[in-house]
């Protein structure tokens, strides 16, 4: 390989290794605490019927992604959850894997929002609590659901 392009290879390394500071994250939805004023034990509660739903049945990665997710977010380290620190901490992918080459976090993330919005819309259309993954972001969104009145 010649030194022109050697330096064009670089160069185009460099210019996608951006420094920390110029990097910029979308904003996450906002919530008021971590956990969006409701009480972790009616998390924990709402996990547990999610995992033991038939929309989840057998997705055992999902179940773990779900589990992450809400456990960061309910201790409060939610501004740990970059795609990064999940395709380690879930996926059991190395340290210095590259998620723009390998999107294992992304695609588990777009299943686990299609299995909550059918479990939603199916066996969980009368939970109290909602957990929403807002596209984009990794940190849960939780949502009181508001009893609808008959008259």
């Amino acid at each position: 390989m010649d030194r022109t392009m050697t330096n064009r290879i670089h160069n185009s390394v460099r210019r996608d290794q951006q420094p920390a500071d110029k990097c910029v994250a979308p904003e996450a939805p906002e919530a008021h605490g971590p956990t969006n004023g409701v009480e972790s034990s009616e998390v924990w509660s709402a996990v547990e019927r999610i995992r033991r739903s038939r929309a989840l049945s057998g997705c055992h990665r999902l179940v773990q992604l779900l589990t992450f997710v809400v456990g960061s977010t309910v201790r409060g380290e939610a501004t740990h959850l970059k795609e990064t620190t999940i395709g380690v901490a879930v996926f059991g992918r190395n340290p210095d894997y590259d998620p723009k080459v390998d999107t294992i976090v992304r695609s588990q993330a777009w299943r686990l929002r299609s299995k909550l919005k059918k479990y939603y819309a199916t066996e969980g259309s009368n939970d109290p609590l909602l957990i929403e993954i807002p596209i984009g972001h990794y940190v849960p969104v939780f949502h009181v659901r508001e009893e609808v009145v008959h008259e």
